[in-house]
């Protein structure tokens, strides 16, 4: 059973904690709430629940995420664990009738993750007017041009399928936004609404929903996999969904609030800049509008989740921290030799190191490519180690490419491949380079030849005879 059922279960958990503050005090969207939510953030600090906004909006939550531990708190059981469960679950292949009788009990335990769809729920209670200045949407820099709102849950129906994940959302009126969407996403809602003969794309933005789905929302699963499947078996249920009430959407039904929307083909505003993940202004460009048709929410004043982005580490690199451990069992159901990923916070998404079980000549370039195939934003730089190498410390990563690594045999450099927009070091928005290092020890084949330089070694026999010498060397010491 999931821990925390709503927004609300979350933050009453850790008020308990003492880990809620209450800011009374009158505060603007406009910079002041992002300069407050970044210097608590940058010192993971407590949850913040904004009750006197001065544009007069619903009340405004922020850092929900911010410290480690609340991110932690979040999952009942090891998230590696759970996805790994629910992996055996589908991989399983009867092949006989007994295996098939055999089989009936998985199959029972694995429709616990299809979706559920209700006509009831609590983000439908209420209808508010069209007027997105209730939202509180916020400006965080000073060069951007209007407020915008940052962690609204986009839902889209695609092939049937729902897909969900974070979008900046540019406020440019009481009734629409610009949805920043980014050629090359998992869910290709860029693609369908650009190249498809299709005239328009519903989508909801769900706000508050329960703590897992915020998280996931933030997560890039590999395809095939459904991130809606991978988010319920982390939950241990199904996660209840509602149909929009305008637009062939599915989104939670427990959440505090919904923005039902509609996007029309060829319409388009000029979006940014924008100070975002990277620490920098991303460009100003022209990106699909939303035209707001209803909104709706679980109470006279719901509670509107609000993020800052900026300098690393914020609020999302715990997200990012999460994420590797929740990717790493999707990631070795195709290429079961990945030992380990890191995606470092620091390195907004762009760093990843990955420790492997290594069998063949290239072995670590075969891992680059599938990397930069299944996610061609991500992993702009991927540093491959051996297993035995503790990918979260720095200094047997550096160990390891100081002494691994030939940097014209082992370094690769894919040019004009796609990147993240966001990346201020692209010369093209969009599109760029990635760079793979070969950090592992070399194959003969690898080596013309010969066989690699055997690891230095400590005789066991011998540390264990020094211990005791070793210990009394250290009672000396402290006892000076």
């Amino acid at each position: 059973m999931v821990k925390f059922k709503s927004l609300r279960d979350f933050i009453e958990y850790f008020d308990k904690k003492g880990e809620v503050v209450y800011i009374d005090d009158p505060v603007s969207l406009d910079l002041e709430i992002a300069e407050i939510l970044r210097q608590v953030m940058y010192r993971e600090g407590p949850i913040i629940i904004f009750k006197n906004i001065i544009e007069n909006t619903f009340p405004a939550v922020g850092n929900l995420f911010g410290k480690w531990n609340r991110v932690i708190e979040v999952f009942d059981e090891d998230p590696i664990k759970k996805v790994r469960e629910f992996l055996d679950l589908i991989e399983f292949k009867p092949l006989t009738l007994i295996e098939k009788i055999k089989s009936i009990p998985d199959v029972m335990k694995l429709s616990k993750y299809l979706p559920k769809i209700t006509s009831k729920g609590t983000v439908k209670k209420i209808e508010f007017d069209v007027d997105l200045s209730k939202i509180p949407a916020i400006r965080q820099w000073s060069f951007e041009p209007s407020k915008f709102i940052t962690f609204g849950i986009t839902f889209v129906k695609r092939d049937n399928k729902i897909n969900f994940g974070y979008y900046r959302l540019q406020v440019i009126g009481k009734d629409k936004l610009i949805m920043h969407w980014m050629p090359w996403r998992k869910s290709r809602e860029y693609a369908e609404y650009v190249l498809e003969e299709k005239d328009y794309v519903d989508v909801a933005i769900v706000f508050g929903p329960d703590p897992i789905t915020m998280i996931m929302a933030g997560i890039s699963i590999p395809q095939p996999l459904d991130k809606l499947l991978i988010t319920n078996a982390l939950r241990g249920e199904s996660l209840e969904l509602t149909k929009g009430d305008e637009v062939d959407v599915y989104y939670p039904a427990n959440a505090e609030l919904v923005i039902e929307g509609r996007i029309e083909k060829f319409k388009t505003a000029l979006e940014g800049p924008f100070g975002d993940h990277a620490g920098y202004y991303s460009i100003a460009k022209e990106y699909p509008v939303v035209k707001v048709l209803k909104i709706m929410g679980c109470c006279e004043k719901p509670l509107i989740p609000i993020t800052t982005v900026g300098k690393p580490v914020l609020e999302d690199g715990n997200i990012i921290r999460i994420g590797e451990h929740i990717v790493l069992p999707l990631l070795k159901l195709v290429l079961p030799e990945i030992v380990d990923i890191h995606i470092p916070p620091e390195g907004v998404g762009y760093f990843t190191i990955i420790s492997i079980r290594k069998r063949y000549p290239g072995h670590a370039k075969r891992v680059m490519l599938f990397l930069w195939s299944m996610t061609p934003l991500m992993n702009k730089f991927i540093i491959i180690v051996d297993h035995d190498v503790n990918i979260r410390n720095w200094n047997e990563v550096i160990y390891a490419i100081s002494v691994n690594v030939d940097p014209k045999r082992d370094v690769l450099i894919i040019p004009d491949y796609p990147t993240e927009e966001l990346d201020p070091a692209t010369p093209i928005p969009g599109f760029g380079s990635k760079i793979g290092i070969d950090a592992t020890r070399k194959l003969p084949e690898e080596y013309m030849g010969k066989e690699y330089p055997i690891d230095v070694k400590p005789d066991e026999e011998i540390v264990n005879k020094v211990k005791s010498i070793i210990s009394k060397i250290f009672r000396k010491q402290f006892s000076m």
